[in-house]
């Protein structure tokens, strides 16, 4: 496999058989997907996110999801005000769900210029309030 390829010299890439400018709203969504990837440290929710990436498509793990945002849900006291996190773990989940909102808006950009899954933008919402549901779980 050859990493330098010079094809996207041009400002163009090639994704899913198509070429595309690289700062195309498809690739912009698609970057911060894989930005996300590389933070979360859930295998599961890493292929999720990588088939997503690859299809723009979707099918499984949103009941999986809210499965577990209802048990965390459960544990915790009920959130009656802002919150700010202090406890260094929290902070990275609230982070990595700040990204994933980023992801969220461009998928929501990207939607309005090519149809994708509407279970793309469904997932990644769940997935979202169950980052900020960990990061709770780690500022108790």
């Amino acid at each position: 496999m050859t990493i330098t390829t010079k094809t996207g010299d041009d400002g163009k890439s090639r994704f899913l058989g198509k070429i595309t400018d690289k700062d195309s709203v498809l690739l912009e969504a698609v970057g911060t997907l894989d930005e996300l990837q590389s933070l979360v440290e859930d295998g599961e929710i890493q292929n999720d996110l990588y088939q997503i990436m690859g299809t723009l498509t979707y099918e499984t793990g949103i009941e999986k999801l809210e499965t577990r945002i209802g048990e965390l849900e459960k544990e915790l006291k009920q959130l009656n005000n802002f919150l700010i996190f202090k406890n260094p773990e929290a902070r990275k989940l609230n982070w990595i769900r700040t990204v994933c909102r980023r992801a969220e808006r461009r998928l929501v950009t990207l939607s309005k210029v090519e149809k994708i899954d509407k279970n793309i933008l469904i997932y990644i919402n769940r997935l979202s309030d169950y980052l900020f549901m960990l990061a709770r779980e780690k500022e108790v």
